[in-house]
């Protein structure tokens, strides 16, 4: 999606030069943390004789990069339950182009996506800007409550945001992103939300609201329910050098040309050519920990058969909290019962793909980006795709939070019908030719109602940050690592929080590798894992 403030700054904030951004990106790529070895000549001569075997749940980014920094130590096994990788990230091949079903935005602020685009090859493109619109004299719409800000209102609520931005911003900069919990007055900073941030500022009531709605919308839930200090650590991590409030002007600016999830897949088939075996419609049912490693149970597949238990060393988590125990559409046992203070609350999403037959808003005198408090944020979702004449394209819709929730009401699974009135009406209301110039069904991206998901993407709500953030960088019984951009604060929400969190998973288990040598003793089968010993959790 597209944030208001990102909207408004491209239409009314300064502008930096090609160069000036490419040596910022640069710098942002330096500041990444190198990967730990294995250096204990103890750990060496063990690792010659026995590789540690590493399973891993989830076949979604963050699974995937744990799995690539893993493969050239341990054993790797990858499982998914689903029959393609990618999880959030799903990138549809339509007669109109390729549009995101999912994880959508790359940004300039985002150094991992950035450098396996560039391993991998893979095109990046820019989003059209607005100024491209104001060529075509088109009016991009913002609504709240129904009322359509003028283009003074705009100017007013953009400086105003500016302003409480770089204010927090500086504030940012106090918080380690990666782990915030360490933050001079850091359980002061999580028990306070977002929203009494918004009520403290001194600015006009229109601003706020329109904060509120950003805020809300961009992060899943409602600002009474996210962390201050949750917030404060995605800014801090979207700093980048010389430009401390980048995470509000840079974090959506990119698309992957062969579609995000194209990365998903080709990190696939690297860590498969480097010996690590991959799994696809094999669900996870069980975890079952206990101090010679871990033993994962499994559902049946199709066919109604259950793969044999599968023994592991260690075992990475990459699925969201929405599938844990506790949760209500929980798809997972672990034992022993994994505490629930490891628990990170997971905002709501949908998205609503809509193929036109042409780009009739143009004709109405209307870019593709609108935002309203009533249907969310829309955008052009092939925009920059180079397509014949005759080929349809794509409005993409973006909605989280209390919004979500309302298109949600009118979902039942297999039957959008209800929703596709509902959007006719939202939708219609701003583009009078929306549902004549509908070239096929829309589709309705419900991820909290996928059966592999249940929820949009994670929101630390207060409180949630301190409990468990620690928590989530230790691991579980020694054994059991975390992954997901539910755990990476400094991300959280985005693609790039997945990507690094497989990385800090995967450093996690490389370093208890290297500190436990004696712990590669003998197998406890031939399919099994590393012989007794408790291993030494790193401080978070």
């Amino acid at each position: 999606m597209r944030s208001l403030f990102a909207r408004l700054h491209r239409r009314y904030g300064p502008r930096i030069s090609g160069a000036e951004r490419q040596r910022r990106v640069k710098d942002k790529l330096a500041l990444q943390p190198t990967p730990p070895t294995i250096r204990s000549p103890t750990a060496l001569r063990a690792l010659a004789v026995r590789r540690p075997k590493v399973a891993i749940i989830g076949g979604g980014f963050a699974g995937l990069m744990a799995a690539s920094e893993l493969v050239a130590h341990c054993e790797v096994t990858l499982f998914e339950a689903r029959d393609r990788f990618g999880g959030r990230v799903l990138s549809k091949k339509k007669p109109s182009g390729i549009v995101e079903a999912g994880g959508e935005l790359i940004g300039y602020n985002h150094p991992l996506w950035l450098k396996y685009a560039k391993r991998f090859e893979l095109g990046l493109s820019v989003i059209t800007s607005d100024t491209n619109f104001d060529a075509l004299e088109l009016d991009m719409p913002v609504f709240l409550d129904g009322h359509k800000l003028s283009d003074g209102q705009m100017k007013r609520v953009y400086h105003e945001m500016d302003d409480a931005f770089g204010k927090l911003s500086r504030w940012a900069g106090r918080v380690k992103p990666d782990k915030p919990w360490r933050a001079k007055g850091a359980r002061k900073l999580d028990a306070r939300t977002i929203a009494e941030w918004i009520a403290s500022l001194d600015c006009s009531k229109l601003t706020k609201h329109a904060m509120e709605e950003q805020f809300s919308n961009d992060a899943g839930q409602p600002t009474t329910k996210q962390s201050l200090l949750a917030n404060l650590a995605v800014v801090a991590g979207g700093r980048m050098k010389d430009q401390i409030d980048a995470f509000f002007t840079q974090t959506e600016t990119l698309r992957c040309s062969e579609g995000n999830q194209e990365l998903a897949i080709r990190l696939a088939q690297d860590i498969e050519d480097k010996g690590a075996s991959t799994n696809l419609s094999t669900p996870v049912r069980a975890i079952r920990i206990d101090s010679e490693g871990v033993t994962l149970e499994f559902s049946p597949c199709g066919n109604g058969t259950a793969r044999a238990p599968f023994a592991a060393d260690y075992a990475v988590l990459a699925i969201p909290p929405s599938l844990w125990p506790d949760s209500p559409n929980a798809k997972i046992t672990i034992t022993p019962h994994l505490p629930h203070d490891y628990y990170v609350t997971m905002g709501t999403a949908v998205k609503y793909l809509s193929p036109l037959k042409k780009r009739f808003w143009i004709g109405e005198g209307l870019a593709p980006t609108a935002i309203s408090n009533q249907f969310g944020v829309t955008w052009e979702g092939t925009d920059n795709q180079i397509a014949p004449p005759e080929h349809p394209v794509e409005l993409s819709l973006f909605a989280g939070a209390d919004v979500a929730a309302e298109a949600l009401k009118h979902y039942r699974p297999g039957d959008q019908t209800q929703v596709d009135a509902f959007y006719a009406q939202q939708i219609g209301s701003v583009y009078k030719g929306y549902v004549a110039h509908l070239a096929d069904q829309p589709e309705f991206m419900a991820w909290p109602r996928d059966e592999w998901t249940a929820a949009g993407y994670s929101c630390p709500a207060p409180g949630e940050v301190c409990r468990a953030g620690p928590l989530l960088a230790r691991g579980f019984e020694d054994r059991l690592f975390f992954a997901g951009e539910h755990t990476c604060f400094a991300y959280f929400g985005y693609m790039e929080g997945a990507l690094q969190s497989g990385q800090t998973a995967a450093a996690a288990i490389i370093k208890a590798i290297d500190k436990q040598p004696e712990a590669l003793g003998t197998a406890r089968t031939s399919n099994s894992v590393i012989g007794s010993g408790r291993l030494a959790a790193a401080k978070p």
